[in-house]
């Protein structure tokens, strides 16, 4: 007898239809866990992890809930048209379904910007969650532009006569610039520039992941950036902790690669967080 079974199916969002994709565990449903995808191309590349660890969730009770945000993946919007606030917007509409009952626990499983965003989201919800669980975070939408920026000018430098125009200077013309393979728009980068997770999240508690590859034998550890913002976080009355786990980056490689300690990592942090919410 399976585990779980999968169901897909596509709903109406603000603006667009997007696939839900929901794991649902064969017996009693323990807890909701509300995947938040990452940005662009890295969301793609995301999919097989997140997919793993819905599963293994879904093993143990939680139902696992996965959606496309505003002109991404198999969303009826154009990326032209996304910002980060129709992002927040699907996020809330997605996570009313998913907790619609106030007896089940809802946990946030965020992947690169999507921590930023699920942290946000904590703030939108009427009752706090059970957990968040933020994969390789990325909690500043600069750092997000800033990376696919760098990447941009590393191609004129090297193809100048193939090179587009400088994304700024057709931001500023009211134009869409190329980066990652994805129409930007002057309005989705601003709010990219001014995005940044910095309150705690509404959560009982918090597991920042980092995700690094190893360097000979020497262990991996959490970068002090993470540790700052988590040490900030427990601060103000959130219960912070970062880990780090050897792998590469699921999210940004030529062939799709598994890293089975995040998902076992992410199963027991979730284990955690339901055993605490029934003490």
């Amino acid at each position: 007898m399976s585990l779980r079974t999968l169901q897909a199916r596509f709903e109406d969002f603000d603006g667009h239809r997007s696939v839900v994709l929901r794991w649902r565990p064969a017996a009693r449903v323990r807890a909701q866990a509300l995947f938040v995808p990452a940005f662009g191309d890295e969301m793609n590349q995301s999919r097989r992890m997140v997919r793993l660890a819905a599963e293994a969730l879904a093993g143990r009770g939680v139902e696992g809930w996965v959606f496309d945000l505003h002109g991404t993946g198999d969303s009826s919007a154009g990326f032209a048209d996304a910002t980060v606030q129709r992002w927040l917007a699907d996020c809330r509409t997605i996570a009313a379904r998913v907790a619609a009952d106030p007896a089940v626990p809802l946990v946030l499983v965020g992947c690169r910007l999507g921590v930023a965003l699920a942290v946000q989201l904590s703030h939108d919800l009427a009752r706090p969650v059970a957990a968040l669980v933020g994969w390789a975070p990325v909690l500043q939408g600069r750092a997000q532009l800033s990376g696919l920026l760098r990447a941009v000018a590393l191609a004129r430098s090297q193809r100048p006569e193939a090179a587009e125009a400088d994304p700024r200077a057709l931001w500023a013309a009211g134009q869409a610039a190329m980066l990652g393979g994805y129409p930007v728009s002057s309005a989705l980068a601003e709010e990219l520039e001014a995005f940044d997770a910095r309150r705690a999240p509404r959560t009982t508690r918090v597991t920042l992941i980092d995700v690094r590859v190893p360097v000979g034998d020497a262990p991996v550890t959490v970068s002090e950036a993470l540790r700052k913002r988590a040490a900030e976080w427990s601060e103000a009355g959130t219960p912070t902790e970062v880990q780090a786990v050897a792998g590469a980056g699921f999210w940004n490689v030529a062939d799709l690669v598994d890293v089975p300690a995040l998902v076992d990592l992410t199963v027991n942090v979730v284990e955690a967080a339901l055993v605490g919410t029934a003490a």
